[in-house]
C-alpha cells in the first residue's frame, strides 16, 4: 500500500485552497503526471471524474468519486478495478489572517503487479509533492486576482 500524509500552515484563505483543490479539470495545468482528467457525472456536491496518469512509458486511466463538504474538506475515492484501495482526503482548518492547516492523506493500493513499483517510484513522490503544487497554483491565481481558480493564462 502507498500511504502519505502531510500536514502543513498555509497563507491563504481556505476558501480559495479548497475550490483550487475542487477544480480537478484543470490539473493536467499544474500536477505531475496528470494528463487529464474530466469530469463525467455531476451531482450537488459530488463529481465522478476520468483521469489519466503518465506513469513513464504507460498512460494509467481509471476513475474517480469526489465529495465536497464546503469548504473544510474534500474526499477522493476510487472503485476502478485497478485499485485495491484508493482514498485521498484533504481537509481545511481556517487559523485566522487567511491562513489555514491543510491536511493532506492518500492511501492507495493498486491491484495490479505491473503498477505496484510503478505506484512507488512515480505516484509517492507525486504524492509529496502535491500540497506544494496546490499552493504554489492558488497564489498563482492569488497574483492574477482570480479567486475560482479558473482563470486562464
Amino acid at each position: 500500500m502507498a500511504t502519505h500524509r502531510e500536514s502543513r500552515t498555509i497563507a491563504l484563505a481556505r476558501e480559495r485552497l479548497f475550490e483550487v483543490v475542487a477544480d480537478v479539470e484543470r490539473y493536467p495545468e499544474f500536477v505531475p503526471l496528470v494528463q487529464e482528467a474530466k469530469i463525467v457525472r455531476r451531482e450537488d456536491e459530488a463529481y465522478e471524474t476520468e483521469q489519466s496518469l503518465a506513469l513513464g512509458l504507460l498512460l494509467h486511466r481509471f476513475r474517480t468519486r469526489t465529495e465536497l463538504d464546503r469548504p473544510q474538506r474534500i474526499t477522493v475515492s476510487s472503485s476502478d478495478r485497478s485499485f485495491g484501495h484508493f482514498d485521498i482526503r484533504w481537509t481545511f482548518t481556517p487559523m485566522g489572517d487567511d491562513r489555514c492547516q491543510v491536511d493532506f492523506a492518500l492511501d492507495c493500493q493498486t491491484r495490479s503487479l505491473l503498477l505496484m513499483p510503478v505506484i512507488q517510484l512515480l505516484v509517492l513522490p507525486m504524492a509529496a509533492g502535491m500540497v506544494s503544487a496546490f499552493e504554489s497554483r492558488a497564489h498563482a491565481l492569488a497574483r492574477k486576482g482570480d479567486a475560482s481558480g479558473t482563470a486562464t493564462g
